[in-house]
C-alpha cells in the first residue's frame, strides 16, 4: 500500500541562475557555480604548516579543478574509467573529484581510516586506474596484499613517491595536458559509493549523474541553504550524505564549506568558523551535548540549574506557561551556550542513524532544532528530512519531494525516487534482492507508521534478536537509549539464541574515573568484587534509561570493553559496529555473562542483517 504521494512536477524554488533542467552533470553544476560567484567564498581549511586557516573562493577551487583534470588528462583515460580518492576533507579532494567528472570518468570514494584489506578489495572490485593517497605507506600496505593489475598510477598527496606506479602530486599536476571535455550526460555513471560492509566486503552502489542532482536539487528544496552560510564539514566525504547534501549542496547555493581539523578540535572550530550549518552524525551531538552538560556541571550552582530547567521545559507543550517561564529566567545561560557553539549555528542536520530524542529536544531548547533525516547510499543518498521550522524528534521527517514510498511485507520501507542507484557494481544477485522489476528499493529497514508524511523508523528488519524463549527484541532501540546516556560511549546488545539479553558497553573515561571515585574504588584496581560493584552501578543506570521499554527489551547483564574502533575491526567505514566481530573479540567475557545457562554460536543478529 502506498502511503506518500507518487512522484508530482516538481515547484522548486529559484536557485538564482541554476536551473535543474539546465544541467547534465555535476561537473556542469560546478561550472555554473563558478560563472555566477567567481569571487565568492568557496571552502577554507586549516593549513597546518602555516598553522592558520586559508580559503579559496570559486575562481580559485576551479583553477585547481582545472590542474586535476589537466594531469588526468595526461593518463589519457578511457570515459568511465574509474579514480579513486582516498585524502584527507579539503580542495584537494573536492578538486580532484571534481576534476574526475569534468573528464566523463568515475569517481570511487575511499575512507582515509578504513583498512588496507577493504582499501584493496574497493581498488581491485571497481578496477580504478589511478587512486589518489593522502601518503605512500597507505600504498605500501595496500600493494602488499594483492597486484591489481588495472591500477595504472597511484598519486601521494605528501612526502616521497619513489615506489612502483607512484608520483607525488606536483609531478602529477605538472605533467598535465590540454584536453577535451565530452559531452554531459545525466544517465552516465558518476560514482561508486561503496557501503559499509557490516556483514561481508562492501558493495559498489553505481550512482549516475541524474541521481545525485535529483537527490541534490531535492536537498536544496527542503532544506533552505544559502549564498551566505557557512556549513563546517565533520563527516568525510568519502560518506555520501556529506559530499551530496554538504558539498554538492553547497555549490548548488553558493555557500562556504569549513573543512573541520577533526573531533578532537570540534569545539574550537565552531568558535573560529562560526558556522551557519553542520552535517553530521548522532553521535556528534550526543559528545557535543556530554561536553555541553560537563561545562554546565563545573559552573556554578545557579547556572547548572537554570540549563536543567530549560532543557526540562522542552518536554513540555509548546507555548505552555512553563515554557514562557523558562525563557524569560534562562535566555543569559543559553545565549552562552549557543557562543560555545559559534554563536551562528541556524541549521544542524543529523543522519546516518536515529538521534536521541531526549538529545534532539535538548538542542531544541537550547534555540538549535536538529534536523533529523533519514537515508541510505543506494538512494542516493538522502531520503526523507525534518524542515526548517517543522522538526520532530521522534521521525526522520517527510519524503523529500521527488521520493515515492511504500509499506512492504513486514513494515518494511520502500521507496522510489530518481536518485536510486542502478544496482550494484558486478552484483546482479544483489541489486536483484533490493530492487525489484517496478523500481522499489527495499530498503530493510522497518516503518512503523507515516503521519503528516512524515517518516517513523523503528529498526532494521531483519536485525531482529531472536532469543532461545521464542522472544524477539530489536536492538537498535535499546542501543539508542544505552547511548543516550553520557556515561556510555558505545554499547552494542546480544542475545540471539539466548535466553536474555546482555549489552557491552564502553564507558566515557572521565565520567567512569568519576563513578570509581563515588564508588570508593582505587585506580587500577581488578579483583572480581571491585569489578561486580561496578557492574551492578552500571547495570542499575542501563534499567532507568530502559525502564518504560516492554520486558523483551530489558537488559539481564552487562560488562564494559575497550573502545570498538575501525583499527579493532569492530566498526565499519561509517562507524556502525560489527556485530560479529564484537562478539567474538568478547567471546570469553559473553560467556561469563550467560555462565550457568546453554552455550550458543549464534549471540547476534549479524548473520541476518546488513547495515548501510
Amino acid at each position: 500500500m502506498a502511503i506518500a504521494r507518487e512522484s508530482l512536477p516538481l515547484n522548486e524554488p529559484p536557485f538564482p541562475g541554476i536551473a535543474e533542467a539546465g544541467i547534465a552533470s555535476l561537473a556542469e553544476l560546478f561550472d555554473a557555480r563558478v560563472r555566477l560567484t567567481p569571487k565568492g567564498a568557496a571552502c577554507r581549511w586549516f593549513d597546518v604548516a602555516e598553522r592558520d586557516w586559508r580559503g579559496l573562493d570559486w575562481a580559485g577551487l576551479d583553477a585547481r579543478v582545472e590542474a586535476f583534470a589537466r594531469g588526468l588528462a595526461a593518463l589519457a583515460l578511457e570515459p568511465g574509467a574509474r579514480v579513486a580518492i582516498q585524502l584527507d576533507n579539503g580542495p584537494d579532494w573536492v578538486a580532484a573529484e571534481q576534476a574526475i567528472h569534468r573528464l566523463g570518468l568515475v569517481a570511487v570514494g575511499v575512507y582515509v581510516q578504513d583498512t588496507a584489506g577493504s582499501v584493496a578489495h574497493i581498488l581491485e572490485d571497481s578496477g580504478a586506474s589511478l587512486v589518489f593517497l593522502r601518503e605512500a605507506a597507505a600504498w605500501e600496505a595496500v600493494r602488499s596484499l594483492t597486484p591489481l593489475p588495472a591500477l595504472r598510477r597511484v598519486v601521494i598527496q605528501r612526502g616521497p613517491a619513489d615506489a612502483e606506479r607512484c608520483s607525488s602530486l606536483a609531478d602529477f599536476l605538472a605533467a598535465g595536458q590540454d584536453y577535451q571535455r565530452p559531452v554531459a550526460s545525466r544517465e552516465a555513471l558518476a560514482s561508486l559509493v561503496y557501503t559499509s560492509g557490516t556483514t561481508g566486503r562492501p558493495r559498489g552502489a553505481m550512482l549516475t549523474h541524474g541521481a545525485l542532482l535529483a537527490n541534490v536539487f531535492a536537498c536544496g528544496r527542503a532544506l533552505r541553504m544559502r549564498a551566505d552560510d557557512c556549513l563546517l564539514s565533520l563527516l568525510p566525504l568519502s560518506h555520501s550524505f556529506e559530499r551530496v547534501a554538504g558539498w554538492h549542496g553547497a555549490v548548488l547555493a553558493g555557500a562556504e564549506t569549513a573543512y573541520s581539523r577533526g573531533p578532537e578540535h570540534l569545539g574550537e572550530d565552531l568558535r573560529l568558523v562560526r558556522p551557519t550549518g553542520l552535517l553530521a552524525v548522532p553521535r556528534v551531538y550526543e559528545r557535543l551535548y556530554a561536553r555541553l552538560l560537563r561545562n554546565v556541571d563545573d559552573g556554578p550552582l545557579h547556572k547548572r540549574a537554570l540549563f536543567h530547567l530549560a532543557v526540562q521545559s522542552a518536554e513540555s507543550p509548546t507555548g505552555s506557561a512553563r515554557q514562557r517561564f523558562s525563557r524569560r529566567l534562562t535566555g543569559g545561560v543559553l545565549e552562552a551556550v549557543r557562543v560555545g557553539l559559534g554563536g551562528r549555528l541556524r541549521m544542524a542536520i543529523s543522519g546516518g542513524a536515529p538521534l536521541s530524542a531526549h538529545i534532539a529536544r535538548s538542542f531544541a531548547a537550547l534555540g538549535l532544532p536538529v534536523l533529523q533525516g533519514y537515508g541510505l547510499t543506494e538512494a542516493g543518498p538522502v531520503v526523507s528530512v525534518n524542515r526548517p521550522g517543522d522538526a520532530d524528534p521522534e521521525s526522520a521527517g517527510p519524503p523529500l519531494d521527488n521520493v515515492e514510498t511504500r509499506v512492504g511485507p513486514d513494515g518494511e520501507l520502500w521507496v522510489r525516487s530518481p536518485s536510486l542507484m542502478l544496482g550494484y557494481w558486478n552484483d546482479e544477485a544483489a541489486t536483484r534482492a533490493v530492487l525489484d522489476e517496478a523500481g522499489w528499493l527495499h530498503t530493510g529497514d522497518k516503518v512503523s507508521r507515516l503521519c503528516c508524511d512524515k517518516l517513523y523508523l523503528t529498526g532494521r528488519i531483519k536485525e531482529i534478536l531472536v532469543m532461545s524463549t521464542g522472544v524477539k527484541a530489536a536492538p537498535c532501540e535499546i542501543e539508542a537509549r544505552l547511548t543516550a546516556e553520557p556515561l556510555f560511549e558505545q554499547a552494542v546488545v546480544l542475545g540471539e539464541s539466548r535466553p536474555y539479553l546482555i549489552a557491552l558497553v564502553v564507558p566515557d573515561a572521565n565520567r567512569f574515573t568519576a563513578l570509581r571515585q563515588s564508588l570508593g574504588l582505587p585506580a587500577g584496581f581488578d579483583d572480581a568484587e571491585s569489578r561486580a560493584t561496578l557492574e551492578k552501578a552500571l547495570f542499575n543506570l542501563c534499567r532507568e534509561k530502559l525502564a518504560d521499554l516492554p520486558a523483551s527489551h530489558q537488559i539481564l547483564r552487562l560488562a564494559w570493553v575497550p573502545p570498538f574502533t575501525l583499527a579493532n575491526g569492530q566498526l565499519t567505514s561509517t562507524h556502525k559496529p560489527r556485530r560479529a566481530a564484537i562478539a567474538k573479540a568478547h567471546a570469553a567475557e559473553i560467556e561469563r555473562l550467560y555462565a550457568g545457562h546453554c552455550g550458543s554460536h549464534a549471540t547476534d543478529c549479524s548473520r541476518n542483517a546488513e547495515m548501510r
